[in-house]
């Protein structure tokens, strides 16, 4: 393990109000080999190429996002809302060519924002000695 994902392990994330992650297109998918139970989500599903996924707002919101109070299904979210951690995120992002990650950009496969709060939130764990983030 190095060291920066020694240090990511040792300051779990806590997203507080953040919801930027919460804008997932097509959406969210529900993992049934993780455990994910889609018939708690009765009513609130879609279908990609069969798996089933969380619906979203026409704004790209997932349908269950307050924007004043958060997650409305917080104790029952799905696999990839309980394990999603922006900072890990943004690493495997920089580590993509510039042309690379421009391409899923534009795809729609990244989110900038959600790059840039994951950046946010690794430099504030970095120690002095590891500072020196790549730039988006």
């Amino acid at each position: 393990m190095d060291e920066v994902e020694a240090l990511i392990l040792m300051n779990p994330l806590d997203c507080g109000s953040c919801s930027n992650c919460c804008q997932s297109s097509p959406g969210i998918y529900i993992l049934e080999e993780l455990d994910d139970d889609p018939s708690l989500y009765e009513g609130y599903l879609d279908y990609k190429d069969g798996q089933p996924i969380l619906k979203t707002k026409a704004n790209g919101d997932c349908i269950f996002l307050d924007r004043e109070n958060g997650c409305t299904a917080y104790d029952i979210r799905p696999n990839p809302c309980r394990s999603y951690d922006c900072r890990r995120d943004y690493m495997k992002w920089v580590a993509e060519p510039r042309a690379e990650r421009r391409a899923l950009l534009k795809r729609g496969f990244l989110k900038k924002h959600v790059q840039q709060e994951g950046r946010k939130r690794l430099k504030s764990i970095l120690s002095d000695g590891l500072t020196a983030l790549p730039s988006d």
